[in-house]
């Protein structure tokens, strides 16, 4: 497994892999959620817009990733974040994604950990990132790397077979960088 840090003009060539990583992550299992490629694609590029990823990379191939852009990207942030925290010197976690066959193999701590090392604390004072509460293992990883609950929030989502919108409980974590 080799990580690599990927910035808005290496991420044409990864692109395909990555929607159908972002699309297969999220779209199957529990939280069973619909994502069109288009756009999970324009979803993908904003990000790489104003951000980055490391990729994880087995045999050429996107096994995970994360990604980061500015705090200021998430459009559902919560006012009681944005009242105690910096926002223009927070760093956020838009995204994080293992493959399901590489899931429980160290590859999210692997990226958690690379992430907070190369994070800009010139920058940033402040790292967040946000998951569904029933993400139980995502929870706990992101707890045991040092991230606390600081708000939670509802974020509603159509169900991969377009049955109906449910509210997915979110939380957010923070952590202190340097």
């Amino acid at each position: 497994m080799i990580f690599i840090n990927v910035d808005g003009k290496k991420f044409e060539a990864y692109k395909n892999d990555l929607v159908n990583l972002y699309i297969n992550t999220f779209s199957a299992g529990k939280s069973f959620q619909y994502h069109s490629k288009e756009e999970t694609a324009a979803y993908l590029q904003a990000i790489f817009d104003v951000g980055y990823g490391i990729f994880a990379m087995e045999e050429n191939e996107v096994a995970g990733a994360i990604l980061v852009t500015p705090l200021s990207f998430d459009r559902l942030l919560p006012e009681e974040i944005a009242q105690n925290y910096d926002v223009k010197r927070s760093v956020y976690v838009a995204e994080m994604m293992v493959e399901k066959s590489k899931q429980r193999q160290g590859i999210g701590k692997r990226l958690l950990t690379l992430f907070l090392k190369e994070a800009d604390t010139k920058r940033f004072d402040h790292a967040f990132i946000r998951v569904w509460e029933e993400n139980e293992a995502a929870v706990d990883l992101y707890k045991k790397m040092g991230f606390e609950v600081c708000a939670t929030m509802l974020q509603p989502k159509l169900l991969a077979d377009k049955s109906r919108t449910v509210n997915f409980e979110k939380i957010y974590l923070q952590q202190n960088l340097g």
